[in-house]
């Protein structure tokens, strides 16, 4: 496995990868209204990750295809982070948060983790912030972690 900086032709690839680890593992866990919520500004929204003075955003590869993506904004708040099903739990995701949080400047660095993330995060070091949150019907743990913490 490499991680490297997003390129712009990627954007197809991860727009693929996002939209197929997203009806199996995310929208499950929401309301319609949620799932139209999600749909309509999360795969959108890709785009802008693709904005070097916005977003650093990083691609996992194997044999030269896309196995995961992550992004991070402002130095401190994690965006993004998806894996392909069949490269989940062999340490891409660990992977891809390691290296965004090296981008990370200050005292911590903070996300919106999916419902069925929140246990990955915490074996990362992060910490819920906040209970359960709702925005439009998507489901979300706000976490963060001191970057004095990070594993």
């Amino acid at each position: 496995m490499q991680i490297r900086a997003l390129k712009n032709g990627d954007l197809q690839s991860i727009s693929k990868l996002v939209a197929d680890v997203s009806n199996m593992d995310i929208l499950p866990h929401f309301c319609r209204q949620g799932q139209d919520e999600f749909i309509s500004r999360v795969i959108p929204d890709l785009e802008a990750t693709m904005n070097p003075a916005l977003f650093k955003s990083i691609v996992a590869t194997e044999l030269g295809q896309i196995i995961g993506f992550g992004a991070i904004r402002e130095k401190n708040y994690i965006t993004h982070v998806f894996v392909s099903k069949n490269a989940q739990g062999k340490g891409v995701g660990k992977a891809l948060v390691s290296n965004l949080v090296s981008f990370a400047d200050g005292k911590q660095v903070s996300l919106r983790a999916s419902i069925n993330a929140r246990s990955f995060y915490e074996g990362l070091g992060f910490s819920a912030t906040e209970p359960e949150g709702r925005f439009n019907g998507i489901r979300f743990i706000p976490m963060s972690m001191p970057l004095d913490k990070v594993k």
